[in-house]
C-alpha cells in the first residue's frame, strides 16, 4: 500500500472517531440531547437556532419537561414546544415530544 493510501485511511480513521465521540456527548446533557433529535428530524438550523429551557416538572410516565422554540412540525405547521426526556443512568433520551404538556 502507498503512503498516500495509509494517510488518507488513518485521516479517516480519525475523523470517524471524532464523530462517532462527539454523537456519544449529545446523550450526556439534556440540551444536547434535545438538539440532536431536532438534527434527526432534518432541521440543522433549527437544531442550532432553536431555545431550550427547562420548566423544572417531572412527570413519572414522561420525564423532566423541556420548553423549546424554534422546533417545528413541518407537515403541519405546529410548533413541537414540549419535549420530554428520560434519563438512563448518565444518558438522556426523548421520551416524548407534543404542542403541549
Amino acid at each position: 500500500m502507498s503512503t498516500i493510501l495509509k494517510k488518507k485511511k488513518a485521516i479517516f480513521i480519525v475523523v470517524a472517531i471524532v464523530v462517532v465521540f462527539t454523537w456519544i456527548l449529545t446523550f450526556l446533557s439534556p440540551e444536547w440531547t434535545i438538539r440532536r433529535h431536532i438534527l434527526m428530524s432534518l432541521q440543522p438550523i433549527n437544531s442550532l437556532k432553536a431555545d431550550i429551557s427547562t420548566t423544572g416538572r417531572v412527570d413519572e410516565k414522561y420525564g423532566h419537561l423541556y420548553n423549546v422554540n424554534g422546533y417545528m412540525h413541518y407537515p403541519t405547521g405546529d410548533e413541537l414546544g414540549a419535549v420530554y426526556l428520560k434519563k438512563l443512568g448518565p444518558l438522556w433520551y426523548v421520551a416524548s415530544v407534543g404542542t403541549g404538556p
